[in-house]
């Protein structure tokens, strides 16, 4: 099996990420999201069999296993469950390890593929610099509610997860769609994100129709709903920042 590759800026020496852009962020979930669908427009991305499809990897020209571990419990080093996590020992050169806590997430399916996805932004963004010098202890990165969220690591994997499941090119699609639909006015200030997109004010709309589109773009993509909400927000879609009833 091929691996799957990708490429961004990057420092020659560590391998570590530049400080990369949104828009780059993105370029690369488009670059992962055509390998593992092999269908620019396939809504869902297929995860069920990650450990399969993602085993090796090759990330500006660094080749590296994914050894991927779903199916048991997960904790940090204070002993407390989290949802999955990315290591590296130097002890196995070549390889990195994905665990995913696939018993605390049985029966979330939208929370276990957006935690795969967030551990996939570890592996394309950090993986590469482990393996190209490797640290002298085991190292960690994942989706760890402890961690700093201000920290570029879980912000990059988080902007590639958003990107990854709920792509800006298609959802301004099927937003503009469900927009027509229910006749949303939209705003006179276009997204300020994605050039030409129309933008909407989510304070001037009904909020048990917003609601519904969001319910149809969630089932389509196969997240949840207040994932897609934040998506809309970080497009600049949908303007308004309230909390839905019942997202």
């Amino acid at each position: 099996m091929s691996p799957i590759t990708a490429t961004y800026r990057h420092s020659q020496f560590t391998a570590t990420p530049e400080r990369l852009s949104a828009a780059e962020i993105w370029a690369v979930a488009k670059s992962l999201r055509s390998q593992l669908t092999g269908d620019s427009l396939e809504r869902r991305v297929p995860l069920g069999d990650i450990g399969e499809h993602l085993s090796r990897l090759e990330i500006n020209g660094i080749a590296f296993d994914a050894d991927w571990d779903l199916d048991h419990r997960v904790v940090n080093r204070a002993g407390r469950q989290v949802m999955g996590v990315t290591e590296y020992d130097k002890a196995s050169p070549d390889c990195v390890l994905v665990s995913v806590n696939g018993p605390m997430l049985e029966g979330s399916d939208t929370l276990l593929r957006s935690t795969i996805a967030h551990e996939i932004g570890h592996l394309v963004f950090d993986a590469p610099g482990w393996i190209l010098i490797p640290p002298n202890a085991p190292v960690r990165s994942g989706f760890d509610g402890m961690k700093n969220r201000r920290d570029p690591r879980e912000v990059r994997a988080n902007e590639l997860m958003g990107a990854l499941l709920v792509p800006p090119w298609l959802l301004r699609v099927d937003w503009q769609r469900q927009a027509k639909q229910h006749r949303f006015p939209a705003s006179g200030r276009p997204s300020t994100v994605l050039s030409g997109a129309p933008a909407y004010d989510g304070t001037t709309l009904e909020t048990e129709v917003v609601e519904e589109a969001i319910f149809t773009l969630a089932e389509r993509y196969a997240v949840s709903q207040s994932f897609i909400q934040v998506r809309l927000e970080r497009y600049d879609l949908l303007r308004g920042h309230r909390a839905w009833s019942g997202l």
